[in-house]
């Protein structure tokens, strides 16, 4: 079954990184979206409710991850599809923070492709048929 994935970073370099790591092993063949803002990746979150998981930098311009998550639960969007909040802020209080506002998972930049494999797979491995 093919994986669909949605990274929002404003990061181009990241971008890269996704675009590698999305491209082999058992990801290779998935469709991944990308946007540079947390408007713009808000928006292809409501568009596909299909996707398997959502990679969503903390610090960008025009809606910040924090506000898409907010946005997210407050309108009950896509409760099913788990997102990873990715962020070089490292607090044990900024990761309660994405936690409570609806993050799946936290990952830490710098980050290795390892990482968001092990990260990809764990998604994989819980997710759930929609009814």
């Amino acid at each position: 079954m093919p994986h669909s994935f949605l990274v929002i970073d404003d990061s181009k370099l990241h971008h890269q990184m996704y675009r590698l790591i999305f491209s082999r092993g058992a990801l290779a063949g998935s469709t991944v979206h990308y946007a540079t803002n947390g408007r713009e990746g808000y928006g292809l979150l409501a568009a596909h409710p299909e996707l398997t998981l959502v990679l969503l930098d903390l610090n960008m311009p025009e809606m910040n991850g924090l506000e898409v998550l907010e946005r997210r639960r407050a309108e009950g969007l896509h409760p099913h599809i788990p997102i990873v909040l990715v962020t070089t802020e490292g607090s044990a209080e900024d990761e309660a923070r994405g936690r409570s506002a609806g993050a799946w998972e936290y990952l830490r930049k710098p980050f290795q492709p390892a990482d968001v494999e092990h990260l990809v797979m764990r998604a994989l491995a819980k997710a759930e048929p929609i009814a």
